[in-house]
């Protein structure tokens, strides 16, 4: 089965700084607002800093162990030591820092498109061009894919199969929640009681 990854309102999210991405990584790599999924390691010489900082729905001033934004994950240390290896195939892990210790993005460069692994019989789009219902054939992604985008939702959100949800919840690792909607494009966002 397929998921939708959204955030744990109740832990804080993390934001990069424009002048940051800039100065370590260039005009032509705006990293923080262009979602599409191409490698950035090349061009990644040193970490980036994140500030983490209370959303609307925030209740809990914890760093979360894993967060997602714009297409993208974070991972601290030990979410990074536990799942780190078995994401390589996925995608790529660039070094960040943020008040209180270091971790990783996650950039999954793993795309359903390019599988042919959109399931076209049940995505739908509406006149504007939005996705109203999103499937996918996982049979279709390559063997061991845990974590992938879509271009149908502009790259915008990241999905898993069950091995990664099962890999995060056993592992006792919080800040995501998981979602059987796949077309709550950007939404879903959710606190876990």
């Amino acid at each position: 089965m397929i998921h939708l990854i959204s955030n744990d309102d109740s832990y804080l999210i993390y934001t990069m700084s424009t002048s940051d991405v800039v100065a370590k990584l260039g005009e032509d790599n705006p990293f923080h607002i262009k979602r599409t999924p191409i490698p950035y390691s090349s061009v990644w010489k040193e970490p980036l800093c994140l500030d983490f900082g209370p959303g609307e729905e925030t209740t809990k001033e914890l760093v979360p162990d894993v967060a997602v934004r714009n297409g993208r994950m974070f991972f601290n240390e030990k979410a990074y030591s536990l799942l780190g290896s078995d994401l390589t195939q996925d995608g790529e892990f660039l070094p960040v820092t943020y008040l209180g210790g270091t971790g990783y993005i996650f950039n999954p460069l793993t795309v359903a498109e390019k599988y042919d692994a959109l399931d076209e019989s049940v995505t739908v789009f509406n006149e504007y061009g939005e996705v109203e219902n999103l499937g996918f054939r996982e049979d279709k992604l390559p063997a061991g894919t845990m974590a992938f985008r879509s271009k149908a939702g502009s790259y915008y959100d990241v999905f898993c199969t069950d091995q990664m949800k099962k890999a995060i919840e056993d592992s006792g690792l919080v800040g995501v929640c998981f979602h059987p909607d796949l077309a709550d494009i950007g939404g879903g966002a959710t606190t876990q009681h």
